[in-house]
C-alpha cells in the first residue's frame, strides 16, 4: 500500500493492545519541545492501532492535558482538539506480524549501537553550538567528559604495544627464564632451510648460495 501522512485527533489514536517497550517520557518531551513533533507514530491499517509512537502519543496527551501550546507539527482544530500526524498505509498480516514489527522497530535501533568516536565529536560540537540542543539529544553536558575519557582510554589501550608484541615474541619466548637458551639455537650451515615463497603469487626461491 502507498504510504501517506494523515492528521488524526490525538484522543482517537488507538494504542496497541500490548506493547513491551518502555519509554523515557521526559526525554521524549524534551525532544518534542525542541524539534517539534515530526510524526506522532505509525498506524497498522489492519487493526487501526499504533505500531510505533506510543511514547510520543503519551507525551502529547500529557501536554494537551496541561493546556500548553501545541508543539510544532501538531495542528489545532477549531474546537481545540490536537491533530497529530501519523504514517498510514502499512498493513500487518496477523496479530503476531504486527507485534513482531513493533519489537523489530525498537530492537533494530538498539542493536545498531554507536560509532563512539563520531558520537562524541558530534556531541561536543552540539554542546558548543547550544547546550539546550545537547540536552534534547538525551545526553547531558555532564556525560560528555566521561564519554571523552572513556574513548581516550580505549585508544590508549589500542596504541600501547609491548616489546614482546612489537618483536613478535610470545609469552615464554624471552624475559621469563623459560625461553630457549643460546645453546638451543641451530648453528649456521648450508643445511639451514632458506627456501621462501611469495605470499601473493606463490613463486618459490632459495636463499642458499649457489
Amino acid at each position: 500500500m502507498q504510504r501517506y501522512i494523515k492528521y488524526m485527533p490525538l484522543q482517537d489514536i488507538p494504542s496497541a493492545t500490548r506493547n513491551a517497550k518502555e519509554h523515557d517520557l521526559a526525554s521524549i518531551r524534551r525532544s518534542i519541545e525542541t524539534f517539534g513533533c515530526v510524526v506522532a507514530g505509525e498506524i497498522d491499517e489492519r487493526t487501526g492501532r499504533l505500531v510505533a509512537g506510543h511514547g510520543r502519543k503519551e507525551v502529547l496527551m500529557m501536554m494537551h492535558a496541561e493546556g500548553v501550546t501545541p508543539p510544532e507539527g501538531v495542528q489545532l482544530a477549531e474546537d481545540g482538539t490536537w491533530l497529530a500526524a501519523l504514517v498510514r498505509g502499512w498493513r500487518s498480516r496477523s496479530d503476531a506480524d504486527a507485534e513482531a514489527y513493533m519489537i523489530a522497530h525498537n530492537r533494530t535501533n538498539e542493536k545498531g549501537g554507536w560509532d563512539q568516536d563520531v558520537l562524541i565529536k558530534s556531541l561536543v560540537d552540539i554542546q558548543q553550538a547550544d547546550v539546550n540542543l545537547l540536552e534534547a539529544t538525551g545526553y547531558s553536558s555532564g556525560e560528555v567528559p566521561g564519554l571523552k575519557e572513556a574513548l581516550a582510554a580505549d585508544a590508549q589501550v589500542v596504541t600501547e604495544v609491548t616489546d614482546d608484541e612489537r618483536y613478535g615474541l610470545g609469552a615464554g619466548d624471552a624475559g621469563d627464564g623459560e625461553g630457549p637458551s643460546p645453546q638451543d639455537f641451530q648453528e649456521f650451515g648450508d643445511d639451514i632451510a632458506t627456501d621462501y615463497q611469495c605470499p601473493r603469487c606463490a613463486y618459490e626461491w632459495s636463499g642458499k648460495p649457489r
